[in-house]
């Protein structure tokens, strides 16, 4: 099934179709075939597709799961920690920013007393709180030194994410569940198929606990490049085209010959190898956790 609100989405800018590379023939003539069997007006021009499109994603996913998965919640733009099975990626950027903190309140707290009342103060109190102040800094110095050599590479965030709450006899307490995320790339160029990739694999080895399912959407027309992004070595559980029954037929129409039979056949091999789904089964999936 196509999704919805994808024809909304589609545009042109310049006279060309805003899922296709301007420089790339072959990436206009599929893009505009794409838009033909979606219906597209010529006249239609192209907006900003980001945040329209993870909008109206979470939106169409919200819709169509509160029945059949009423427990899960659809969101845009969330960081891998907020959720359980990457929450301990914060705790030590946590900790250098609250250590020493309520230790050093309350020796100020104490020094506010003592000068209060200094005729109540034994001999060597004050020295004692000040070297106490001094061990508390000294302690504070190690700490950031240590934080400061620690690796800080953080893991991207989601454009979209599928949470439920974690299963625990404290649900308040712990982050929810992330069960699935998905990297929104409306067209591919050879500078965006990295970052879908390196996401799918920090995921796999930052997690504790169940991998979400993980998974790139995207408008673009080229099979080459959809083969590119996920024909890897599971970094992506697959790929999910918003409007793949109307690139099927786009493919057939222009992949002919013999220089072009070769995107048809990538494309082909791809759909069989379920490497790239249909929207439907995005949303399927969904329904059955």
């Amino acid at each position: 099934m196509t999704a919805p609100f994808t024809a909304g989405l589609c545009g042109f800018r310049n006279g060309l179709p805003n899922t296709s590379d301007s420089s790339d023939k072959f990436s206009i003539e599929i893009g505009q075939a794409l838009f033909f069997e979606l219906g597209v007006p010529p006249a239609a021009e192209a907006g900003p597709v980001a945040k329209p499109w993870a909008a109206a994603m979470v939106a169409d996913l919200t819709g169509q799961l509160s029945t059949a998965a009423p427990h899960l919640t659809v969101s845009a733009e969330r960081q891998l920690l907020q959720f359980e099975q990457y929450a301990h990626l914060g705790v030590a950027k946590n900790l250098g920013d609250d250590a020493g903190f309520e230790v050093a309140s309350a020796i100020s707290a104490l020094e506010g007393a003592l000068e209060a009342d200094p005729g109540l103060i034994p001999g060597g109190v004050l020295t004692a709180v000040d070297g106490l102040r001094a061990a508390v800094a000294g302690a504070e110095e190690r700490r950031r030194l240590l934080l400061d050599l620690m690796a800080d590479e953080s893991p991207l965030n989601l454009d979209l994410a599928v949470e439920r709450e974690t299963i625990t006899d404290q649900p308040s307490a712990v982050p929810p569940h992330l069960v699935a995320g998905f990297s929104l790339k409306w067209s591919l160029r050879t500078d965006r198929l990295q970052d879908p990739r390196t996401q799918g694999a920090q995921m796999a080895a930052l997690r504790r606990g169940r991998m979400p399912h993980f998974a790139a959407v995207t408008m673009e027309p080229r099979p080459y490049f959809l083969g590119r992004l996920g024909m890897g070595t599971g970094d992506l559980d697959c790929v999910y085209h918003l409007a793949l029954p109307e690139l099927d037929k786009a493919v057939n129409a222009v992949c002919v010959g013999p220089r072009r039979v070769k995107h048809r056949d990538t494309f082909r091999r791809m759909v069989d190898q379920r490497r790239l789904r249909d929207y439907g089964e995005l949303v399927a999936y969904l329904s059955s956790l």
